[in-house]
Parts: structure tokens; C-alpha cells; sequence
């Protein structure tokens, strides 16, 4: 297959896969853990998910978060970092072309990075918003709710609508809000909650996560064989209902699953407002362009028409949208920073 552009997403806490031809993978890398492994994570994933499968990339096109993760002193060697990473995991496997999305719309080559890493840094929701507005929707809201954050990115003309690039700027003006369905401490949603009657503090420890209450509510799926919860034990409700009533200074021998169920409730409203305030905050549009897994933390108006990405794109191609809009961008051609193309970095 000529040019098959391969989007690569790389977070602080996933990996995402998508190719220009509607392929996609996901997977857990906690990058603050480990970001020497990222070369060879990629190599693995690329070989399983599409080389193994016939599925054989000719371009790298790459978004990333992962910069802001604590183990790089700042952003600037963040991106530094994972350009390299990235690129040797290319020349590993005879990629020769690699490509960095900007928050500028452009995608650039990897010598560009090192100097220009505010225009690389945390740009995947620009990718999305830019690539929505090209193809799915030309003015709408686009509220994209994953793991760990709330993108919430105007769309007129076919354009992201927004003069704020940075997260710092996107957090003042509310289109960035950092809540997720997955990782979001219970502390940072509510100061306290209220069991059998009484406004009780909660702790301010990260003993347990959003993911908790939704594991208690049923609005997401056990899994006795994933342990990334506070407290490293599996994602079962009655040991997320544990994990919820160490907030408030209790465990499950005085917190009963009902207990729990009501504690989760306080704690899935309180994320709630905060992501609805946030949107509250921007000017109105009659599309709301819904992506990521977390839909359930948002409230739509009665009325408010809205478009899901998982059904134009398929649930597994949405579930890595960032980096199958760089597959798409990159496959159409958009405004190329050119370098040269070898050596890679």
C-alpha cells in the first residue's frame, strides 16, 4: 500500500495507534515510570498491532502529551525526549519519514523540535479539533473526555477557534479542564462528602480515583487483571468501594456497597459541574461534538444536538481519535515544515 500514514498519540499514561486506513490500537505506558522504554514500547506495538498484520506504515505522524511528565526537568525536554525516542523506533524499523504535529496546524520535521518545543508540546487537541472541523463538523463544541482530561475547543469556519495554545492559557480560559474518567484524584473533585448525614472532610490523599466511583455506579467494567487503581489492587467494585471510604477515614468493614454507591454519586456530580461550568464559560454552539470515553461525565441540555465520534469513526478508531487525526491530516497533505529527512534526529 503506498503512503500509509501511521498516527501515533503518545500521553503521559497511553499510547495510541491509528493508521490513515481506519487501523487502531490503545495501550497503558506510564510514561513518568519508565521513559526510557519508549523506543522499544513503540517498536513492539507497531510490530504487533500493524507490521505483523500486514499493516506496514511508510510515515510516522506524531502527537503528544507526554512531555508534562514529571520525569523531564520541563517541556522542553519532554519533546526532546520523545522526538528522539520516536525516531529511533522509525529507523529501527526502516520508517523513514517522521512527523511532529504543532499547535500552530503544521506538522514539522523532527530537527524542528528541539527548537520549537512550545509548538510540539501538548498538541493532540488541536490535532482533533482541527481534523473535525475539516471533515465531520465546520462549527461546533468539541468535548473530548479521556483518562485524565476534559478538551473542551471551539470550531468555526472549519478552524479551531481559539487564540489559547498553551495549556497554561487553556486552563484560564476553561477549554482545558483537568478531569478525566479514569485518573482524576477524588480530592481534587470534592473537599468533603456526605455519609450517614454528616459533611464529612475527605482526605487529602490520592486514595482513590474517579475510576472508583465508576466502578462502584456499574458505569464501567471490572477488571480483577488491572491493579492501576490508588491503592495497586484490582479495579472490583467492593474493592473500589474500599478505596472510596478511605477518603473519609473509613474502610469496607463501615462502608457498605449502598454507602459507597451514595458516596460515588456525590463525588460523579461534583465532576460533573466542574466540566459543565467550564463549558458554560464559552460561547454557544448548536453542535456539540462528543469523543473519548468519558461522555458520561457530561450533562447535554435538553435540546442540544450532538454528534458522537465513535459513530462516524467506530468506537475503536474513536478511541485513539488524536492520533488518527494526525494519520488523516498528514495523508492529506497539510503544510509541511520541510527538513531535511535524514538523519531522522
Amino acid at each position: 500500500m503506498k503512503n500509509l500514514v501511521l498516527g501515533i498519540d503518545i500521553g503521559g499514561a497511553n499510547l495510541k495507534y491509528a493508521s490513515s486506513c481506519g487501523t487502531a490500537a490503545a495501550r497503558d505506558f506510564a510514561m513518568w515510570l519508565t521513559p526510557e522504554r519508549l523506543s522499544q514500547t513503540l517498536i513492539e506495538d507497531l510490530q504487533n498491532n500493524f507490521c505483523k498484520r500486514g499493516i506496514t506504515p511508510t510515515e510516522l505522524a506524531v502527537t503528544m502529551t507526554g512531555e508534562l511528565a514529571d520525569c523531564f526537568l520541563d517541556r522542553g525536554i519532554g519533546v526532546d525526549h520523545i522526538a528522539q525516542q520516536t525516531c529511533q523506533a522509525a529507523e529501527s524499523l526502516s520508517i523513514n519519514t517522521v512527523s511532529f504535529y504543532g499547535v500552530d496546524g503544521c506538522f514539522h520535521r523532527p530537527g524542528e523540535t528541539r527548537d520549537n518545543p512550545d509548538l510540539i508540546a501538548a498538541a493532540n487537541w488541536h490535532a482533533l479539533a482541527n481534523f473535525i472541523g475539516r471533515e465531520i463538523a465546520s462549527d461546533a463544541l468539541l468535548i473530548d473526555i479521556g483518562s485524565t482530561t476534559t478538551d473542551i475547543i471551539p470550531i468555526r469556519g472549519q478552524k479551531v477557534a481559539t487564540n489559547a495554545l498553551t495549556d497554561y492559557d487553556r486552563l484560564c480560559e476553561s477549554t482545558l479542564v483537568y478531569i478525566g474518567c479514569r485518573r482524576t484524584p477524588v480530592c481534587s473533585l470534592v473537599s468533603a462528602l456526605v455519609f450517614q448525614g454528616i459533611s464529612t472532610p475527605v482526605m487529602n490523599e490520592i486514595f482513590a480515583t474517579i475510576d472508583d466511583a465508576l466502578l462502584v455506579l456499574g458505569h464501567t467494567a471490572e477488571d480483577v487483571n488491572d491493579s492501576g487503581t490508588a491503592d495497586g489492587k484490582p479495579r472490583t467494585r467492593p474493592l473500589a468501594a474500599n478505596r472510596l471510604a478511605r477518603m473519609i477515614g473509613l474502610d469496607r468493614r463501615t462502608i457498605s456497597i449502598n454507602d459507597a454507591t451514595a458516596l460515588a454519586h456525590q463525588i460523579l456530580s461534583a465532576a460533573m459541574q466542574q466540566i459543565g461550568k467550564a463549558i458554560d464559560r464559552l460561547e454557544h454552539h448548536d453542535i456539540w461534538v462528543l469523543s473519548g470515553h468519558g461522555e458520561l461525565l457530561i450533562a447535554i441540555p435538553e435540546g442540544q444536538t450532538t454528534l458522537r465520534l465513535a459513530d462516524h469513526l467506530g468506537a475503536e478508531v474513536a478511541r485513539c481519535a488524536p492520533a488518527y487525526a494526525v494519520a488523516k491530516l498528514k495523508s492529506l497533505s497539510l503544510i509541511h515544515i520541510s527538513e531535511p529527512t535524514r538523519p531522522l534526529y
